[in-house]
Formats: structure tokens, sequence, C-alpha cells
């Protein structure tokens, strides 16, 4: 059992302000549309000079048959498969260019596969594009594959291909297995499908299986939730994301039909991930950070206490690759320096690649002080500590305590909650603070401080963070 974290409804309401999950930095509103296809270029041809380094593989499949109201991925609603064909034929011209590029660096030490429903492909066409990037690239030997899975469309054939093909790790939604909220949010999806699929997974051989919740959607009660909580944790998932519902209808204007219904309030959304913390706490989770919880035999949490924790795109990741590889519309990489991001419909990219380029369209070279604040904020994220002497022997700096004379200053509150301790050259996160990571994560990021300078910082960015 878990130790249980000190962490009440008032802290929890207090904490909750608007900021960004660092999956990157400099974040990606700040990246230009004036990257294109050569600064990716440029950028791959970094990557590919670090022959010795595996590679992270990202690929985005947008298709969905239905659309789920709370959902903030970048998907397209298509009824035929068919759709799927000419959109992979894109990808494969894509793999061609890009691995091409990189020349002798092809191993992979993870790949993901999101969505969208990556299972929304047929058993040929998911055959066909695992067939193309094993093709391209080869896989170590202790290699992560993992893909989403939707357990309301994806059938026992289907996960029986996956696994035959490598897959190792399956993540799939939950959300809320209340059905009043399930039909609030329009996602239809029994207790009894997603029972069977992680018994399916399991039996053939899963090193991990990984369930998302979701709180703070409409309908949704402490009883009504504490249930999802049980009847969750008695399937002992080795990762569960417990994520707040993010009401961003101006970027997704399907969200506005939930404006009509009753949601919960701040209070309310306290206490349901209070819940959650209670629940998993109980149930021998430990938290990873964020958001993010994980039995001690998961990889996720022996990373996270060997201090080998990386996190990017995906979330938080296990394996020793910083550099991504991303495929897809959507798609964003971050490779030699730079984060780059494809065009955001599948038109858009498949005009593209049939034209034979790249299709990038924004990004961002980080310069040297970014990576000097993207390094610092990670090691928060990640290592749950900031050495300001080992930050300064990395980068060549022995003036890191006055160069960040005003962030400390910023983060002695934090010590006062118990988030936190705090020397002149060192903060470490406590057990309770690693709920609230990008708070103490903020005051490293210029460019959210600029913003505030500008009177800007109330602009509607970033998710709530809890």
């Amino acid at each position: 059992m878990a130790d249980a974290l000190p962490v009440d409804d008032a802290l929890i309401e207090r904490m909750a302000v608007s900021g960004p999950r660092y999956t990157s930095y400099p974040t990606a509103p700040e990246w230009s549309d004036d990257f294109g296809p050569d600064d990716a270029w440029a950028a791959i041809d970094r990557a590919a000079a670090r022959t010795d380094e595996p590679l992270t593989l990202y690929v985005h499949l947008p298709f969905c048959e239905r659309l789920c109201l709370y959902c903030g991925c970048t998907v397209e609603i298509r009824g035929k498969k068919s759709f799927a064909d000419t959109y992979l034929d894109a990808v494969e011209r894509e793999i061609a260019l890009v691995s091409e590029r990189l020349g002798g660096r092809r191993t992979l030490a993870q790949m993901h596969w999101g969505g969208g429903t990556p299972t929304f492909l047929s058993c040929a066409q998911l055959e066909r594009l695992h067939g193309m990037l094993s093709s391209a690239f080869s896989f170590a030997p202790d290699a992560e594959r993992s893909l989403e899975v939707d357990p309301h469309v994806t059938t026992p054939e289907q996960v029986d291909l996956l696994f035959d093909l490598g897959f190792n790790r399956v993540s799939m939604g939950v959300q809320d297995l209340d059905p009043a909220v399930q039909a609030a949010v329009r996602r239809d999806q029994t207790e009894d499908e997603t029972a069977r699929l992680i018994e399916q997974c399991r039996a053939r051989g899963a090193d991990g299986i990984n369930v998302d919740l979701m709180y703070g959607l409409p309908g949704q009660t402490e009883a009504g939730f504490a249930g999802t909580l049980e009847r969750v944790a008695a399937w002992k998932p080795d990762r569960l994301a417990v994520f707040g519902y993010a009401h961003v209808p101006w970027m997704k204007p399907a969200q506005k039909a939930l404006e009509k219904l009753d949601m919960p309030s701040p209070a309310l959304r306290a206490r349901l991930f209070g819940l959650a913390l209670e629940a998993l706490g109980a149930a021998g989770h430990e938290v990873i950070g964020l958001d993010h919880f994980a039995l001690p035999t998961d990889s996720l949490a022996q990373a996270l206490h060997a201090g080998t924790l990386h996190r990017n795109f995906m979330g938080y990741a296990t394996a020793p690759a910083e550099d991504m590889v991303a495929f897809g519309m959507s798609a964003i990489g971050e490779l030699g320096g730079a984060f780059l991001q494809n065009a955001r419909t599948t038109a858009e990219y498949q005009a593209a690649l049939s034209a034979g380029r790249l299709a990038t369209i924004r990004g961002l070279n980080r310069d040297a002080e970014d990576e000097l604040r993207r390094a610092a904020i990670l090691s928060i994220m990640c290592r749950m500590h900031l050495d300001l002497d080992e930050l300064g022997a990395r980068f060549g700096r022995d003036d890191l305590a006055q160069h960040f004379t005003t962030e400390w200053t910023e983060l002695a509150p934090f010590t006062e909650l118990g988030l936190c301790t705090l020397t002149d050259r060192r903060l470490d996160v406590t057990p309770t603070g690693r709920l609230f990571l990008r708070h103490m994560a903020m005051p490293f990021d210029a460019y959210l401080r600029k913003r505030r300078t500008d009177g800007a910082a109330d602009a509607p960015r970033f998710s709530k963070t809890l």
C-alpha cells in the first residue's frame, strides 16, 4: 500500500491554476509558423549525426468512428476504413524520406501509436503500417512498443495481431464507468468489454496496461467516481493517468455541447481528484508526477527511482532516447534540438507528401537559454529535484544561483505548503509535491514570465493544473 499523501481539498483547489504540462519547453504556443520543411531537414541532419543514440518514434493515426465530446485530440471522424489506405500511403512516403535522411540512426528504443483510435485500422492496415516501420527501422531488444486502443472497437483478432507483431504495452481510455456520465460525453463503452480487453492483453503477455480516467466531466458525483475508481483498481492496471477535463471550446467546438450540462464545481473537481489519490494509493499505486500513477513493479516507477525518467510529447517515458521522430498529420517530433510539427489536416498532410516534400508547418530551434531552462524543468518534472551545481557542471555555468535568483524567490512559498524543500542551490520535491510539479516548473518558463509581464497571463493557452 502506497503511503498516504497529506493532501486536502483546500490545497488541491488552491493550486488549480492554468499552466503548461511541459511535454516540451519552450511550449507549443511559442513555436513559429516560419519554421518549415527546410528547418526540419536541418534538424533531421543534426539528429542523424548522433549515430550511437537510439530514437523514440510516434505515429499519429487520427481516425475515430465517433467523437467523444470531452476529446481534445486531433481527430477526424470517419465511417469507412478505406480512408486510412490513402493516409497510410502518405505516411509511407514520410517514413521513406525521413529514414533515408537519418542514415545509420535507425534503432528504436520506444514506439507508440496514438490518435485518434489506432484500432480504427483493420488488421491488414495495422500489419501494413508495422511493416513500413520495421523495414525502415530496427528495434532495440528491450524496446517498448505501445499503442492506444478503444475497448469498444478493438477486436480479439486485432489484439492477437498486435502482440504477434511485437507490441507489449497498451493504453486505453475509460474516463468514467458511470453510464450516465458516458452518455453525457457520448462514450459508449461497457465495463465488461474493457475488462475482457485487459484480460486478453494480459493473456498475450502484455508488459503493461495503462488506463486513463478523467474527472470534471458532466454528471460526475463523488459516489459515482468512487465506484469507478474501485472497479478500475480491481483490474490492477500497471499505470493510470487521472486527467482533469480541459474545457477548450475555442479549440474543440464540440465541447460547447457540454456547457448545457451540469459540470462539477471547482470544489467538486478537487474532491474527485482527492478520491483518486486515496483510492489509488490504497491499491498500491505510487504518484509518479502530475496526474500519473504506477505500481512499484512498473518500469515507470522504477525509472523514477533510478533517476532515468524522461518526458516528451507522449508524456512520461522510460526509454533512453531524447530525440523523437514523428509521422502523420499534426504529429510533433523532437530532433536535433528542435521541435517540428506536421500539417493539422489529413488533406494538407497528404498533399505535401504527394508532392515529395515534408509536411512540416511550424516548429522551433532551441537556443542556449532554452536548453538551460528546458534542462531545469525536466529535472523538476522527472527527477524530482533541481541541483544548480549539477546543472551548472552540465552547461559550464557557475553563475546559476544568480541567474535564477527570481525563480528561487518564487519557489519559496511552495516550501510553506510542504511541496518542496529549498536550499541556496538545490530544490527537492516532496511526495506531495509530485502532484504540483508544473507549479514548480513555471518559474523557469521565461516565455510565461514575459506573457505575465505583458499582461497576457490569462490568455486561454493552457489547461488547469488540477
